[in-house]
Formats: C-alpha cells, sequence, structure tokens
C-alpha cells in the first residue's frame, strides 16, 4: 500500500496521539484524555479509508466481507467501535486509573545451637584444669552469642529494611475489560489494524 493512503495515514496518526497520551500521563489528565479519545476516533477511521482507497479494486469487496466477519468476532475490535461511537455522540471514553504498590520485606533469620560437653569424670574427680577449661568454656559461649547478636542488628541496621515499588495503570471502566491495562488493548488493536492494512496493501495496491 503507498505510504501516503488514507489508511495509512489515519492508523499513523491513531499512533501519534496515543504516543502523546503515554507523554501527558498522569500529570495532565486532560491532555491525557484528549489524546486517548482521539486515537480512538482516528483508529476507527481507518477501516473506513480503506473501502475508499480500494473499493473499486477487483476482489476488494468479497475479501473485506472476510475481514469484517472477523472483526466483529473479535473482542477488542468491538471494544473500540463501542468506544468510538460513544465518544462521538454521548460523553467520555471512561478511564480510570489504578495505583499498585509493591511492598518486599527484608527478613534475617537465625538459629542457635549450644553444646554441652560432658565429661567422662565426675566434676569432683576431676584435675584443676579441666574444671577451669570448662568454666571458661561455659563464660565464653554465652559472650560470643551476644556479641554475634550484637554485630548482626548493626548489620541490618545498615540495610534496608524494606524496598517498595509502585506502579499505575489505565483501564476502560467496562467491568469485563478491568484487568486488560489500556495500552495494552491499543497495541493490540492497532496491530491488527495495521495486518489489515499491510495485507490490503499487498493484495489491491
Amino acid at each position: 500500500m503507498p505510504e501516503n493512503s488514507n489508511a495509512r495515514v489515519k492508523l499513523e496518526q491513531a499512533r501519534f496521539f496515543i504516543s502523546q497520551a503515554l507523554q501527558a500521563k498522569p500529570e495532565h489528565r486532560e491532555a491525557f484524555i484528549n489524546n486517548i479519545e482521539a486515537a480512538i476516533v482516528f483508529a476507527r477511521s481507518v477501516t473506513f479509508c480503506l473501502q475508499k482507497d480500494f473499493h473499486a479494486k477487483p476482489g476488494f469487496d468479497a475479501w473485506y466481507s472476510e475481514q469484517q466477519a472477523q472483526m466483529r468476532q473479535d473482542p477488542v475490535f468491538s471494544l473500540f467501535v463501542d468506544k468510538r461511537n460513544y465518544v462521538l455522540k454521548e460523553g467520555s471514553a471512561g478511564i480510570h486509573k489504578t495505583i499498585n504498590v509493591e511492598i518486599t520485606e527484608t527478613l534475617q533469620l537465625s538459629a542457635f545451637a549450644t553444646c554441652k560437653v560432658i565429661r567422662g569424670r565426675p566434676w569432683y574427680r576431676r584435675s584443676p584444669k579441666i574444671i577451669w577449661e570448662d568454666l571458661r568454656a561455659a563464660i565464653r559461649e554465652p559472650i560470643r552469642e551476644w556479641d554475634w547478636k550484637r554485630r548482626m542488628r548493626r548489620k541490618a541496621k545498615r540495610k534496608p529494611a524494606s524496598t517498595q515499588k509502585i506502579s499505575e495503570g489505565f483501564y476502560f471502566e467496562n467491568p469485563e475489560w478491568e484487568t486488560r491495562e489500556l495500552f495494552d488493548l491499543f497495541k493490540e488493536y492497532l496491530d491488527k489494524l495495521e495486518q489489515i492494512v499491510v495485507e490490503a496493501g499487498v493484495k489491491f495496491g
């Protein structure tokens, strides 16, 4: 299809307004909504212009009838047709923003194991040297454990306790589309229109 065909121009205009909407969000709500609605209107015009471009070409009507049947069965096409009609005749497209906050906590788990050594001889038959070694071991163990805990607390203070990830998404207010992000839907819609435009250009251009 020639690059200056009416269908191609409308498709590129729709992509332009989507890029403008991406730049406007979320600080400039009015510009965001205006660009979204312009993209809806121009994208819907692609198939109208396609018919104008090729209606006189042999075989186009039969081919386009098949394309229309497929588009009617596609929920994404139906959504944007309804949105275009609503924007032109009734009101705003109806879009809401959802903010997602993801918090990741850093947890440190520790476990302690204490070994108690029982010598073969009863304590009163041990030599002074053995008794002193046992006493020193009994004293050193809690000191080492306390020092280890103290160092771990210092290390924990140097690490962030948690990390946060905040993201936002935009959705049409239609309940059946509340899980599909608006720009993902637009990408799917415009990519499918692109396929139709390219195929028409190959067959009839």
